[in-house]
């Protein structure tokens, strides 16, 4: 029987039939969805213990490996609409501190979202953003239907409550695989939480090892007839031997130097520093070999290595293109109203150029002649160094 036959069913097709009021009274009485996220959740909800993670050198080295499969992307704008807005978008983009904007966006890998707050001011008599600031995702909280709030905040601290609303044109959010259960999106630092813990550790243990063990130990021997006197006068002078690297010794008396040839406890130490390593290479980056070079490689290996790391930045570059376009598309909506907005994407600066002087011959070849100042701010170049035929 045709569906359009079918009028009774309207009403459930187009409406949500699971919603939490049914299967989750709790969420629906207090009004938030609680973070499920169990290193947080076991550390009162408080997002240093995740910062602190981030400290960790190996963390932030692969964090930054990360990050700059995007941060090395140029941007273009395609727009067919207004040649007017789509400059005003240029302008107020290029005046914007695009690295760290992009750097602040990528943190929702690593924390599971990120929010920033979009700073505006009014310039011939239109909003223009000026800068875009991350704010400490402690402030937020999402309610039963997964939208971002503001925590409650009162004696000094933040409560978990009904979440107070945000302005519209004023925040832009970015989520790292979002689910229905789960606003707060994934958090890669939680993956690293238990491998930088132990790391931490392990690095205290074997400090403390090498200060007791890992240097040589001065042994003095005496004549069997010494008196306490002497005894005591040759432990002060090993004192001042450790010291001063001078000692004066009665004839009779000897030093020996005892140390450790063997250094298998440190070598346990240094296996499992770099197994840990490698479990946060992992988490991070999916592969190993780009933080850290074992014993054994091929070339073969660094390349496969090296297109993960590209379709990665493919992936994460998705969130930075929404968050900048949702920018775009509060300027234009609230300047001209509901049209159609550019769009901002993201490629490698050599895919830019090549398609760029691509589609520069073919509509120069059409009689389009380019001015010199198109290609100053298209190819990156100076003025001195090039001129036009």
């Amino acid at each position: 029987m045709p569906l359009k036959n079918q009028s009774a069913n309207y009403p459930v097709l187009t409406s949500v039939y699971i919603t939490r009021e049914k299967y989750s009274p709790y969420n629906s009485t207090f009004g938030y969805l609680p973070d499920p996220d169990k290193i947080l959740k076991n550390n009162n909800y408080d997002y240093t213990i995740l910062r602190d993670v981030m400290n960790d050198p190996h963390v932030m080295a692969a964090a930054q490996q990360r990050k700059m499969q995007v941060l090395q992307m140029g941007w273009e704008l395609e727009y067919d609409f207004s040649r007017k807005i789509k400059n005003e978008v240029f302008s107020f983009l290029d005046s914007l501190e695009i690295q760290r904007i992009i750097s602040s966006v990528l943190d929702s890998l690593f924390f599971g979202f990120s929010v920033s707050e979009i700073y505006w001011k009014i310039i011939n008599k239109k909003f223009v953003p000026f800068d875009l600031i991350d704010k400490p995702q402690d402030y937020f909280l999402f309610d039963n239907n997964n939208n971002l709030k503001l925590r409650p905040f009162a004696s000094g601290i933040y409560h978990f409550g009904a979440g107070i609303d945000l302005p519209d044109y004023k925040f832009i959010l970015s989520q790292n695989k979002p689910t229905f259960d789960n606003p707060y999106g994934e958090k890669l630092l939680s993956r690293c939480y238990w491998n930088v813990s132990f790391k931490r550790a392990v690095i205290e243990y074997w400090q403390l090892l090498t200060e007791r063990y890992g240097v040589p130990f001065l042994v003095g021997r005496y004549p069997s007839a010494a008196s306490e006197e002497e005894k005591n006068s040759m432990l002060d002078q090993l004192y001042s031997m450790i010291e001063n690297n001078i000692a004066l010794l009665k004839e009779g008396n000897q030093v020996e130097f005892l140390s450790n040839s063997k250094n298998d406890v440190g070598g346990l130490f240094d296996h499992l520093i770099s197994f840990h390593n490698r479990e946060i290479s992992k988490a991070i980056l999916s592969v190993t070999a780009t933080v850290e070079v074992q014993q054994y490689g091929n070339y073969k290996t660094s390349q496969v290595h090296k297109e993960m790391l590209e379709y990665l930045g493919i992936a994460d570059k998705k969130l930075v293109e929404k968050a900048l376009n949702k920018l775009i598309e509060f300027y234009v909506q609230l300047n001209y109203g509901d049209i159609p907005q550019p769009k901002l994407r993201l490629l490698k600066k050599e895919s830019i150029i090549e398609e760029s002087s691509e589609r520069d011959v073919k509509l120069t070849q059409m009689g389009i002649k380019f001015t010199k100042d198109y290609f100053i701010k298209r190819y990156n170049l100076s003025e001195g160094d090039f001129t036009l035929a």
